[in-house]
């Protein structure tokens, strides 16, 4: 991915975790967005979260434990669950993917907005349009 593609892939990923209702403020809001900008290059890295793709989150940003980057992320997806709803996603995706009362896990959150990047959902959205 070139240095132009990546700066797109983290505008676009950022939009749409805050499109969702995650806060930038909070610590796993980094560590989220990259995750989801390193399952884009790699998507088999979805498969392997603690041994994969949380401990390449971790080296990128030189934290210690694989759990720390992990209960961030949980923290965000808890946080963001109970201030709202991911009913935001299936305005992303035009389809149903949660009910009102349904809390992803960090998994899934990274894989859909992975997806939503590569699926190139975003150039439907006005925001994206120019």
């Amino acid at each position: 991915m070139s240095e132009t593609e990546r700066l797109k892939a983290r505008k676009v990923i950022r939009y749409a975790l805050i499109r969702i209702g995650f806060r930038m403020d909070q610590t796993g809001f980094q560590y989220l967005s990259t995750a989801i900008e390193f399952v884009i290059v790699d998507p088999k890295l979805l498969h392997k979260m603690m041994s994969g793709l949380f401990k390449d989150v971790c080296a990128f940003y030189d934290v210690k434990k694989v759990s720390s980057v992990q209960s961030a992320i949980r923290n965000m997806i808890d946080t963001t669950f109970s201030n709202h709803t991911f009913l935001e996603v299936n305005k992303m995706f035009h389809i149903d993917i949660f009910a009102i009362d349904d809390k992803p896990s960090c998994g899934q959150i990274i894989g859909l907005i992975a997806e939503y990047y590569n699926l190139k959902l975003y150039q439907q959205e006005e925001f994206f349009a120019v």
